[in-house]
């Protein structure tokens, strides 16, 4: 009953496993090019480096023009206040704008030429910021991509008087995201844009990709403070969200241990802490990347989200404490089936499974980061090979213990043969084996070594052979001999000790001094002591049989003893 009832345990907590391995996947609001945290933290470092530059350095590589006419776009370009020369430029100016804040200099990048009524009703410094929630949510906007020549990129899929910086998808189809080259009001140089085709769709796609309230509400009230590119109100809003994710999986857990106890289900202590453990932090956070709103979660957020880095020290908990349960099942077992050396075993096995389940977790953060793992370990390699080269007997040995235990040609107290000596197993270590031999001394053998010898376990014996030599004299008479062997083997046929089949006694062939005598049999025991006092009955009773048949050993100075 105990053990059903434990398989039952078992499967209870796979069940639970499997169902939120089910929604171990996010739900995503947008579909936008894969954006890693390494791409957040490059983005910062080129905008510092950009700031950091000398104010005097970009003005060197403009020309001033007239401000009475327009003047046609070369390779030297005007200056305009705001650097919107270019369409990579002009971005870059707007986007800086946008992480400032500062939406009434973020509203110069926009054209608001023809557009409808409703919306130059909504502002023209409103219509900035919203489009930056918007490209925040859903375009992720690579600056460097954008051409950096005053004419812009030539062949695309656009007017050439415009250039495509993304596409947005949405309920009434995609949306594209322009900068296009208008007259600048005041100076009349070419200058680029955000579009006005573009401007005119921000209403609809601020309608589908806005904030919801409360994220609107945070984001009004809220210092204008981000880390990675995530606001502050985002941090406490996701963090909030968590910890209501995370009462419900303490609940959910709590419950079902409360249910097991109550079906009176033997669920031991180790299996209730690792469900209101590691099991109850992954429901928490499974359920809030699956389950949460969505329509608060920026580029950044998921970029965030997709570093796992809670999920990842969840599953590593989950995994680190299921080898615990194992070693804890594993040693209980060891000890009732009288192996205490498994158990000495099982702790250095478990830490190398727990090293190497941190190790890994460790590499799949710096990929989910966005670094790549193969350069990482290319970095390592040259202290990981002298490491390597340094334990490598090291781990021959502890390869060779792991074989010795599973195999198990030998076991603890097994009587061995082994290469030219006989001795007992006393301790299989995880790097030599320790033997004592007849003589009462130890011998260590290297694991790697000992599991590559010929080994011999006389400790599997179901019964020991005995077989006298006989080697009689070479004048023995026939009749003799015959009746020697005729009462030797009723000897043996009679004797309860000795094994009925097989047992033998046959005449083998002849030598130039001796008339060798075959004997085969098997006494019925493993052991050796009962052994010794049952051949030296049997000894002596073949000694009776020799001489009351009159039969004489050879000589031994002339005898050859032949198999």
């Amino acid at each position: 009953m105990k053990s059903i009832a434990k398989k039952f345990t078992l499967e209870l907590v796979g069940l639970l496993l499997c169902c939120m391995v089910l929604f171990s996947q996010p739900v995503t609001a947008t579909t936008t090019p894969e954006v890693t945290v390494k791409s957040l933290i490059d983005k910062d470092n080129k905008e510092e480096h950009t700031e950091t530059k000398p104010e005097n350095q970009t003005q060197q590589a403009v020309t001033s023009q007239p401000d009475s006419k327009l003047v046609e776009p070369t390779d030297e370009l005007p200056f305009d206040a705001f650097s919107r020369m270019t369409p990579r430029s002009s971005m870059q100016g707007y986007l800086k704008a946008t992480r400032a804040r500062d939406f009434e200099r973020a509203s110069f990048y926009l054209d608001y030429r023809n557009l409808p009524k409703d919306v130059e009703a909504i502002g023209k410094a409103q219509l900035a910021e919203n489009l930056s929630v918007v490209l925040d949510r859903t375009l992720w906007v690579d600056v460097d991509s954008l051409s950096n020549k005053p004419k812009g990129k030539q062949k695309e899929s656009v007017p050439s008087y415009r250039d495509l910086v993304g596409e947005i998808t949405t309920s009434q189809g995609k949306v594209q995201i322009l900068l296009q080259i208008v007259p600048d009001e005041k100076t009349g140089n070419r200058i680029w844009k955000i579009s006005n085709a573009t401007v005119s769709q921000i209403p609809l796609l601020t309608k589908e990709y806005g904030y919801n309230r409360v994220g609107e509400w945070l984001y009004k009230r809220l210092p204008d403070v981000e880390f990675l590119g995530v606001m502050l109100w985002q941090w406490i809003y996701f963090a909030f969200t968590f910890l209501l994710f995370l009462v419900v999986a303490v609940i959910l857990t709590r419950i079902v241990t409360f249910v097991l106890a109550h079906l009176k289900v033997p669920v031991e202590k180790d299996v209730v802490r690792f469900i209101n453990g590691p099991v109850c932090l992954l429901l928490a956070v499974l359920m809030s990347r699956s389950l949460s709103d969505q329509s608060n979660v920026t580029i950044a957020v998921l970029a965030l989200f997709h570093g796992a880095t809670v999920l990842l020290i969840a599953w590593a908990w989950v995994c680190l404490r299921a080898v615990d349960i194992a070693k804890h099942r594993l040693s209980n077992r060891f000890i009732m089936q009288d192996k205490p050396q498994g158990v000495f075993l099982l702790r250095p096995v478990s830490n190398v499974l727990k090293t190497s389940i941190v190790i890994i977790v460790l590499f799949m953060w710096f990929e989910n980061l966005g670094f790549n793992a193969t350069t990482l370990l290319a970095g390592l390699g040259i202290g990981g090979l002298a490491i390597a080269l340094a334990a490598q007997k090291t781990v021959e040995n502890i390869i060779g213990a792991i074989t010795l235990y599973i195999s198990a040609p030998v076991k603890i107290g097994s009587l061995c043969k082994f290469g030219s000596h006989l001795g007992t197993i006393e301790e299989i270590g995880l790097r030599a084996t320790r033997i004592r031999t007849l003589d009462r001394s130890v011998i260590y053998v290297a694991n790697a070594k000992f599991v590559d010898m010929q080994l011999e376990n006389i400790s599997e014996r179901e019964r020991i052979s005995y077989r006298p030599k006989l080697m009689l004299s070479a004048n023995t008479p026939k009749q003799n001999l015959e009746s020697f062997m005729q009462a030797v083997r009723e000897l043996l046929e009679k004797h309860q000790h000795i094994a009925f089949e097989p047992c033998r006694v046959r005449f083998k062939g002849f030598t130039p001094w001796a008339l060798q005598v075959d004997v085969l049999s098997y006494v019925e025991t493993v052991d050796f002591a009962f052994y010794m006092e049952v051949i030296e009955e049997l000894n002596l009773a073949i000694l009776g049989l020799l001489n009351e048949h009159h039969c004489e050993l050879a000589n031994p100075e002339f005898a050859r003893v032949t198999d």
